[in-house]
């Protein structure tokens, strides 16, 4: 999402019946194009692979065609804050993951997303491979969900220099008015901003007063790195992910939110054009998302590749959590810290029992099963919710 794309045609005149993609609904505003239905569920049904999705994703899907229009697709996040199990306090999530945390919609009659896409781009909507002339919808539209889900980014800095998380105002993405509630403004960064770094490894929220010029320097200059100690730097060799931005000058929806151009063969950034495909997320892209809150899907779960050996259900849970499988030695269920909350033992050497989770708080856990040959382990993300 670039500012000078920002200024969209609206007037459009007709939306046509939604349509739903695995985990992922699309209501379609404006004319679509031929051959849409392919590459739109290609993409997602991408990202269904990688993440684990159990609230579906409502996407607002937008066509133009302008050729006076500087843009190919942009994307707009709803978002929420302090919502039921949220893991970081005072973080503005994207709903496409918050309702995965929290195990419930929690913008009943809002979009997670708005996506706008200018058709006057070349787009290949196939699944092979475009002309050196032509975008490669399908990576586009991947592109977009992925701020969606998350590559997303509360930082702005003004016209006067001034900089801040959680305070852009509306008239800085004029004409556009999101669908849903706007929440530029909510003065919170995103739970994405939680984890960018300077070069001095310290974190870019709180290292200068908020709405301030010292903040606006910050954001502007030197390299920016999103630093996950627990997924996204060991995905990447353990170094930081390196972000756009830090040039002495900012680009609101540009800046931040996108990988930077050395960091190639992702999704989120810049470095694939005319006649390119990246139809699956780097291994540091799924380290980000990890790193903000979400659980992997049986492609994306590189930890454990004997996932599919074991059940967990239901999830969320309410009074039990039922694991099946061969081989399993004992259950252990960590909070988010780490903490052991409760171990069980299957004493009975059965492929399916229960864990009572009666007397464990609403939240989000962990959940590990360890087999008895000590050899086979599965790590899973699990919600509590009553």
């Amino acid at each position: 999402m670039k500012k000078q794309l920002l200024f969209i045609l609206f007037g459009l005149s007709f939306c046509i019946q939604a349509q739903t993609v695995s985990t992922f609904s699309f209501n379609i505003n404006g004319t679509p194009p031929t051959g849409l239905t392919t590459a739109l569920n290609g993409a997602a049904q991408r990202w269904n692979n990688y993440l684990k999705i159990f609230v579906p994703i409502k996407v607002n899907l937008f066509f133009v065609n302008s050729t006076l229009l500087p843009f190919s697709a942009i994307a707009l996040a709803n978002g929420r804050a302090n919502f039921v199990n949220t893991p970081f306090s005072n973080y503005i999530y994207p709903t496409a993951l918050a309702n995965q945390l929290a195990g419930s919609e929690l913008n009943v009659g809002e979009y997670d997303m708005d996506i706008y896409v200018n058709l006057a781009t070349n787009f290949y909507f196939g699944t092979g491979k475009p002309t050196a002339s032509q975008s490669d919808f399908m990576t586009t539209i991947m592109h977009e969900l992925g701020h969606g889900l998350g590559f997303y980014s509360s930082g702005y800095v003004n016209a006067s220099n001034v900089g801040s998380f959680g305070n852009i105002p509306p008239s800085a993405v004029a004409p556009i008015t999101t669908s849903f509630p706007w929440h530029g403004q909510d003065g919170f960064p995103t739970i994405y901003d939680k984890y960018i770094i300077k070069q001095s490894q310290n974190s870019l929220v709180g290292l200068e007063p908020n709405n301030t010029t010292q903040l606006g320097d910050s954001i502007k200059y030197r390299t920016n790195y999103f630093s996950g100690p627990t997924y996204a730097n060991s995905s990447n060799g353990g170094q930081p992910v390196k972000l756009s931005g830090g040039t002495g000058a900012f680009a609101l929806g540009v800046d931040l939110l996108h990988l930077h151009t050395s960091v190639c063969n992702s999704i989120m950034s810049y470095c694939w054009g005319n006649g390119d495909t990246v139809r699956k997320p780097a291994a540091w892209e799924m380290g980000i998302l990890k790193e903000i809150g979400w659980s992997p899907g049986v492609i994306g779960f590189k930890e454990s590749f004997i996932s599919h050996l074991y059940e967990i259900y239901p999830n969320p849970a309410q009074a039990y959590i039922e694991f099946s499988g061969s081989d399993i030695h004992s259950i252990d269920l960590y909070d988010l810290q780490g903490i052991l909350i409760k171990s069980e033992a299957n004493d009975l050497n059965s492929n399916s029992f229960k864990m009572n989770i009666e007397s464990v708080s609403k939240g989000m856990y962990f959940v590990c099963i360890n087999s008895n040959s000590k050899k086979k382990m599965m790590t899973k993300k699990i919600v509590i919710n009553r």
